[in-house]
């Protein structure tokens, strides 16, 4: 297997991690964030379209250094780190009307199930122009590896009508891949398109999320064969039915809105982890995992925390 993952876990060759210039990110501001809290909310609506190093320049530099950081660290474990090119020119502007989240969070804007690379459909408007600075390592991956690539047809520009599917709500459990849907993000047009594309051998589950939520790894982790981290009250049915049997260490409202559900998997075992997660850390340790703890709460404060920034390419893994 020289691209592609089918699990969460797996050892983790090849990977995109985003970056966060503290000079490029503008606040943005849509109508579907229904997933921040009132303080976010509020901020994300009086600075929308301003530069965060002009309103709160710790906050942005810290960003910076965080992801910096995740990157360097993973980059030392031996696994091979790409980083999106810096949006220039058209490129930035495109659909900037509302703002600019830039290159932070490839996890949304790429999605790789098996050996295929997909251009997703985002529902935040100025969020489409992500894919331009993930472009060139997705050409890399097809004309080294192999990879198929695909991209979903855009939704409205309103952010009503879909397709809409975006990485942060699909985990992959093999043949089984569950894909969130709560009206912030991912809808059911494009649960149906993944369907299509991966074929009758995989079974692409809804799993229905309460209408603030913004992605299923808001509310949901695959941590290692059996063992999962979920937020009860962000699930509107319950685990989807073959996660029912495994173990689950609950975590609240609270923990999930810190995204004690969103870390960054080495290999089968071993996880970073936001340090603030301190139950949780010990929840996972006293099920024997190595739990790797860093800061990201500059990232978090935005919405997404280390699942969120960073795009497996080749996670070792088997498909039963």
């Amino acid at each position: 297997m020289k691209f592609g993952a089918h699990h969460e876990w797996g050892k983790l060759r090849e990977v995109v991690i985003g970056i966060s210039p503290a000079e490029d990110f503008v606040v943005f501001h849509e109508p579907s964030m229904r997933w921040q809290t009132p303080a976010e909310a509020d901020f994300s609506a009086k600075y929308v379209g301003r530069k965060l190093v002009e309103i709160e320049p710790d906050w942005a530099h810290r960003m910076e250094k965080q992801v910096d950081a995740l990157a360097e660290f993973v980059a030392r474990q031996g696994v091979i780190v790409h980083r999106p090119k810096r949006l220039a020119g058209i490129e930035k502007t495109f659909l900037a009307a509302h703002g600019d989240g830039t290159q932070l969070f490839p996890r949304d804007a790429m999605i790789v199930v098996g050996d295929h690379v997909i251009d997703s459909s985002l529902r935040i408007i100025c969020r489409q122009r992500e894919r331009y600075g993930l472009r060139p390592i997705i050409q890399d991956a097809v004309a080294r590896h192999g990879a198929r690539w695909s991209s979903v047809p855009l939704g409205s520009l309103d952010g009503v009508d879909g397709p809409f599917l975006e990485g942060g709500d699909t985990l992959l459990n093999g043949y089984e891949v569950y894909v969130g849907m709560s009206g912030c993000a991912s809808d059911m047009a494009g649960i149906d398109w993944l369907q299509a594309l991966l074929g009758s051998k995989y079974k692409v589950i809804p799993v229905a999320l309460k209408s603030n939520v913004l992605h299923l790894d808001c509310a949901m982790a695959l941590v290692k064969p059996g063992l999962l981290i979920y937020c009860p009250e962000k699930l509107i049915d319950g685990l989807p039915t073959s996660l029912r049997g495994w173990d689950a260490i609950k975590v609240s409202v609270e923990e999930a809105t810190l995204l004690a559900t969103n870390g960054l998997i080495l290999e089968e075992g071993r996880m970073i982890v936001d340090a603030d997660n301190v139950r949780v850390i010990a929840e996972l340790r006293r099920r024997g995992m190595d739990i790797i703890p860093l800061q990201f709460d500059g990232p978090i404060r935005v919405g997404g925390g280390m699942r969120c920034a960073h795009r497996p390419l080749l996670r070792e893994s088997r498909l039963e």
